[in-house]
């Protein structure tokens, strides 16, 4: 499985307007580091498959989706994001997978 971090990272998700809440798909944004597989450049903008499973580490949290096993740190979240939703790092583990 791939591996990576990503930083000035937010959460998304996608819907028509028809899909109730508990089932809307959550997916990472953010820009990628490290990728193992070495498909991006660090720095490069991403948005994850949805989320499958997120471990929390004490230190930062493993999301793991499709292919991917993605290291998040607190201190990375996207300013502007965390300015809009506050405390985005601990609602982070609410994500329903």
């Amino acid at each position: 499985m791939n591996t990576a971090t990503i930083k000035c990272w937010s959460i998304i998700s996608k819907s028509n307007g028809f899909t109730a809440p508990e089932l809307l798909k959550h997916y990472l944004n953010g820009q990628i580091y490290n990728d193992s597989r070495r498909l991006f450049s660090d720095g490069t903008r991403v948005t994850t498959s949805s989320i499958r499973k997120i471990t929390d580490c004490g230190t930062h949290k493993i999301v793991e989706t499709k292919n991917t096993i993605y290291a998040v740190y607190p201190a990375d979240v996207d300013p502007a994001y965390e300015a809009a939703f506050p405390g985005a790092y601990a609602k982070l583990q609410l994500v329903r997978a």
